[in-house]
């Protein structure tokens, strides 16, 4: 609503020039001058203070000034001061009175001084004024206004080259029209026309573009930069209810309607709004609407928006969508990477196409049915990475059971957890609800074999209430490549075992059994495994692993660490790594008691062992009669790391006797001649330091080796 009754105001005004010019008159030159003051005149939606009005009546014209000292606009936050109207000729023809050179002068908070020249026509008796003012000047651009009043109505078409948003915005917002809270800055160019009705806007058509606008919120919710664009609007308020349609499209630029990223300069946008519908333009109905970016998105249908009474409040929107061919990466990077950020799907390299039907429930996804072609999800941080996917899914929704909801089938050409590798694959799942169930066996080959799911379900995915249900075998895979896979040194032989029930419930994984692999000829057994938040940014495990009987040879060959012949076995207790790097553990490895296999270690192992110490035993190995032997016997061999607080209390095989460094710990306890001993002398070990050694086999002070 106007904040003025434009209808009324020239017969009010006329009237007061009457009135004021009646009071007072002198004769000048043959020329007769009438005038007038006027101190007041009020309405209910504006006041006129100190209206001083002079005639100037010749021979054979009629000169007329007008000086109205201060204009207040109730209803608006701004006001016009020293308003000046001068018409050169004034004519007056039965009822009507023209001016046709008038010029017209006033200042505004917003702008300063405006100035334009303009003309006029009142008709008394049927209260009909008509008016141009045809070059105000707003900041560096010039707009155009012409209009005609009654006492029902105003009609206005306005004509705008290279305005000044900021300024125009400025001016709006002082009769409330826009809000003052954003900043804006670029120019339109615009054509148009308004139809108010009782001081209404009723009838609303623009056309026009933009030139490098910008507009930003103090919330960063809404943020426009460079914007190049057209605009065409045309709306009617029929019973207090708006029908709008709208066509807008930008070519260059960036914008961001929160949770929305448009890159504008590298793929352009037209969005078209037809018949939409709104009383408030907080509840807004939009029957029909597109939606297109170039190659990179087609969305179209139906919405329902409501916006927060507040600028802190959220949108909501609802409604029925059809996406068309679009981009996997310009609707990740413009949507989903916004609302996924923190999550695992936070920072994607993504591409290829999809399409289909979603729908949508106060801003959030209620169904869809979409279609996958080459698609490629690969995490920057390297966690994971599926490429080639191509399928439907078809999901019902939340609180829908499957029905008879097609089954969703993809496929993929190949994919990676971490730095290890999968052949591609295909499954068939049953979505419903916030349940995810597998239908059929999914094999996934690696490494030579394979990971075989067996059972796999969750329940109230995306919720606190989420659980989970895993059964999978591993077929036997080659430890060589699970190694590389780690940086680890290359190991021989393979891996296989089975998952028994892994759960998932409370944001955490737990095993209801043991899983349990068979690797180096022997075994290897978890237990107590349990992971939190396993899919978040700080993952924990806990858990107990037991070894058993591993074949050393196999082992120390794969490492080349030296050639160690017998059994080991193992246990590591308390076990707790946080971000995937051990923090707390009770780790003890040993010779078991009852092995009864050849026991030799040679001269590069025993090095190798004693350089856990921290040195070399080259020189004790080089000296005397051992320098002569490749390979020594021992009874066995033992070493236990308890770690807390990133440091390792450190002992072995048993109580060594004194020797010149101290009491120390069998790591190795030779039998037989030539006997050698491997001896270690400290009891607190850093363990990123234990690690450097074991991984690069230096160290700082060797146990000593006799």
């Amino acid at each position: 609503m106007l904040p003025f009754r434009l209808a009324y105001a020239p017969a009010y005004v006329l009237a007061a020039c009457l009135l004021a010019t009646s009071a007072n008159a002198a004769q000048l030159d043959g020329t007769r001058v009438l005038s007038g003051r006027v101190d007041r005149i009020s309405s209910d939606t504006w006041t006129l203070r100190g209206l001083d009005a002079e005639l100037e009546v010749g021979s054979d014209s009629i000169r007329a000034r007008i000086r109205i000292e201060q204009i207040d606009f109730l209803a608006a936050e701004t006001d016009a001061t020293n308003v000046d109207i001068i018409c050169g000729q004034v004519e007056f023809a039965g009822a009507t009175v023209r001016c046709a050179d008038a010029a017209f002068s006033a200042t505004f908070p917003q702008l300063g001084r405006v100035s334009t020249p303009g003309s006029f026509v009142y008709d008394r008796q049927n209260e009909i004024t008509r008016f141009e003012l045809t070059r105000i000047g707003i900041g560096s651009g010039v707009l155009r206004l012409e209009g005609s009043s009654d006492v029902e109505s105003v009609s206005l078409m306005f004509d705008g080259r290279a305005v000044p948003i900021a300024e125009l915005q400025s001016l709006a917002s002082g009769f409330g029209l826009v809000p003052n809270d954003v900043v804006t800055g670029g120019f339109v160019s615009a054509t148009g026309n308004v139809l108010l009705i009782e001081d209404r806007i009723s009838r609303l058509s623009l056309r026009g573009t933009l030139d490098d606008a910008s507009i930003a919120n103090e919330l960063g919710t809404l943020v426009a930069e460079s914007v190049d664009g057209r605009v065409s609007i045309s709306a009617q308020n029929t019973g207090g209810t708006w029908i709008v349609d709208a066509d807008i499209g930008a070519n260059a630029g960036e914008a961001y309607v929160e949770p929305f990223y448009a890159n504008l300069a590298e793929h352009a946008v037209t969005l078209r709004l037809d018949k939409l519908q709104t009383a408030d333009f907080r509840a807004l109905a939009v029957p029909q609407f597109s939606l297109v970016q170039e190659t990179q998105l087609e969305l179209g249908g139906n919405l329902k928006i409501v916006v927060g009474a507040t600028a802190e409040d959220t949108v909501s929107v609802s409604g029925d969508l059809t996406l068309g061919d679009s981009s996997v990466d310009a609707i990740y990077s413009g949507l989903v990477q916004v609302l996924a950020a923190g999550t695992l799907l936070g920072e994607l390299e993504t591409s290829g196409r999809v399409s289909g039907q979603l729908r949508l429930d106060s801003g959030f996804p209620a169904a869809a049915q979409l279609a996958f072609e080459d698609v490629t999800l690969d995490d920057r941080r390297r966690r994971f990475a599926i490429y080639g996917i191509n399928g439907q899914v078809n999901w019902p929704g939340p609180g829908a059971t499957p029905g008879n909801v097609p089954t969703s089938r993809l496929r993929w050409d190949s994919a990676a957890v971490y730095s290890i590798l999968f052949a591609g694959g295909h499954t068939e799942l049953r979505l419903g609800d916030d349940d995810v169930e597998l239908l059929g066996a999914l094999r996934l080959p690696t490494m030579g074999g394979a990971i075989v799911i067996n059972e796999f379900r969750v329940r109230d995915y995306g919720t606190d209430a989420a659980t989970g249900l895993l059964n999978a075998v591993l077929e036997p895979i080659q430890l060589g490549q699970l190694t590389a896979a780690f940086g680890w040194p290359a190991f021989s032989g393979s891996l296989s075992g089975r998952l028994p029930l892994l759960q998932y419930e409370g944001n955490a994984m737990t095993v209801g059994g043991r899983l349990t692999a068979r690797a180096f000829d022997g075994d290897i057994e978890f237990s107590d495994l349990r992971i939190e938040q396993p899919f978040g940014l700080v993952p924990r495990l806990t858990g107990e692993l037991r070894l058993r009987d591993l074949d050393l040879e196999r082992l120390t060959n794969t490492f080349s660490f030296g050639l160690i012949q017998g059994r080991l076995s193992g246990d590591v207790r308390g076990l707790e790594i946080i971000a995937w790097q051990p923090v707390a553990m009770d780790m003890h490895l040993y010779t078991p008691p009852d092995d009864r296999s050849r026991h030799r270690i040679s001269q590069r192992a025993v090095e190798n062992l004693a350089s856990v110490g921290g040195g070399s035993a080259s020189a004790a190995l080089s000296s005397g009669l051992l320098g002569f032997f490749e390979v020594f016997a021992y009874d066995r061999i033992g070493l236990r790391c308890v770690l807390k607080d990133g440091t390792c209390a450190m002992s072995g095989a048993g109580p060594a006797r004194e020797g010149p460094a101290g009491k120390g710990y069998y790591i190795v306890k030779g039998k037989g001649v030539p006997r050698i001993d491997v001896v270690g002398y400290h009891e607190q070990v850093s363990w990123p330091r234990l690690v450097r050694q074991l991984r690069t086999i230096t160290g700082r002070q060797a146990p000593t080796v006799r």
